[in-house]
């Protein structure tokens, strides 16, 4: 209804209201026990930076409110029976802060993510708040708005995905069972069960872009571990994507290594060699292996670049693990016996072992053992009675704190120096 109709409102009293609003640009309609919106306060959607209905027996707002492109606070507070924001709320981008205390609402719709300029919601006293429970570091029901609008941005970013998904198998992969009655009721299933398996935004995405290489044919859909299915091979994709562009760190490494004696052209050849196999009868470079080859570059190629071989290079790499697996089991050894013979020389030599192997683990620092690694696991077998407690048992219980007596001990040192 326009203003002048809205019962116990006077038509000198409506048209004074929007004439103020025009001029001030906020319009207040609080406390009038307005049942509805008055159908003129849509044409101020592009004046409007406050917009004023608290105190009334409103229950929806309708999409009319995507004409307020310009307001910034929407006051809704009191109204008992409000239930809930439309979804066409998106559409007013400049809005900054939405009052809907001690009202009905429950949720707010995945669109309301989209309002990036939001600086506070408040939710106090509301069934939604209630299920929220407060935002960490807040008191009382008072929330953090920003934890929730990015709650709800990824919620919506989340459905925007799955929708596309859902459309692209439908009418990609799928698209022979895609209209069939068991098509209609496994595929959208199985595309919420794919969604639910990545958490992360940017995994799903990639997911959506690769669906035609990732899926399983449709009659596997309904299989118990369909979707874990796909996140193997999506798993499997991204570490043979990395590998790929690794290439280009290994390309750098060789330029280095050789850079005055090897044709540049013949480069690309020989990193293709080393990346290419006959996986039938020999161990495949895995990504954490090609990422071990260009670290210790320089230790595992040959002097001449001539003798540079795939299967050589391979090779060099499986030695050179093998070498430092067992330096990391010697450095362990040596702790262990020094264990037995000064301080626990009563307990079981495997018991002492395996306390040896777990304080190990904690001074690891990559996949296969470092220089430091092995000069700290030397230095702490030479003192150990300095870092072991005397009982036993006190060391099983807890060997991080062997590693932060070492640590505090090599801290001293450092800082220290010699004199």
């Amino acid at each position: 209804v326009p203003m002048s109709e809205v019962p116990d409102l006077p038509l000198a009293k409506a048209r004074a209201l929007l004439e103020t609003a025009k001029r001030t640009r906020l319009l207040h309609l609080g406390s009038l026990a307005l049942r509805s919106i008055p159908a003129d306060t849509w044409s101020l959607g592009s004046i409007l930076i406050r917009l004023d209905l608290s105190f009334n027996r409103l229950v929806s707002l309708g999409p009319e409110i995507s004409s307020m492109t310009a307001l910034e606070q929407l006051w809704l507070n009191d109204n008992p029976y409000f239930a809930g924001l439309p979804k066409d709320i998106q559409l007013c981008k400049k809005l900054k802060v939405v009052d809907l205390r001690r009202t009905a609402v429950r949720s707010l719709p995945r669109e309301f993510g989209r309002l990036r300029e939001l600086i506070e919601v408040d939710l106090r006293e509301t069934p939604m708040a209630r299920g929220l429970g407060p935002g960490p570091g807040s008191s009382g029901d008072v929330f953090d708005t920003d934890q929730l609008v990015e709650r709800l941005f990824e919620v919506d970013k989340r459905e925007e995905l799955r929708l596309d998904l859902l459309e692209r198998v439908v009418h990609g992969v799928y698209r022979e069972d895609a209209h069939s009655g068991e098509g209609r009721r496994r595929i959208p299933v199985f595309v919420q069960e794919v969604c639910d398996s990545f958490p992360d935004l940017e995994d799903l995405k990639n997911v959506v872009r690769n669906c035609d290489r990732l899926f399983p044919p449709f009659k596997m859909i309904a299989r118990a571990r369909a979707a874990a299915m796909v996140k193997a091979r999506y798993v499997g994709l991204v570490r043979e994507s990395t590998k790929t562009k690794l290439s280009a760190d290994l390309e750098l490494k060789l330029r280095a290594i050789y850079y005055d004696v090897i044709e540049p052209e013949s480069v690309e050849g020989t990193i293709k060699a080393i990346y290419t196999g006959n996986w039938d009868v020999e161990r495949p470079l895995e990504l954490e292996d090609v990422q071990f080859l260009i670290k210790n570059a320089a230790r595992l190629f040959p002097a001449d670049p001539n003798q540079v071989t795939g299967p050589g290079v391979r090779a060099a790499v499986w030695n050179l693990q093998n070498d430092l697996i067992q330096e990391r089991q010697a450095v362990v050894d040596k702790l262990s016996t020094a264990l037995s013979n000064s301080l626990y020389p009563d307990r079981d030599p495997k018991a002492v072992a395996n306390l040896a192997k777990e304080v190990g683990k904690l001074l690891e620092r990559d996949r296969f053992a470092t220089k430091r690694e092995l000069e700290d696991m030397k230095k702490l077998a030479a003192d150990a009675a300095m870092h072991f407690p005397p009982d036993f048992a006190t060391a099983l219980a807890d060997v991080g704190a062997v590693k932060a007596s070492f640590k505090r001990t090599s801290n001293q040192h450092a800082n220290t120096g010699p004199i």
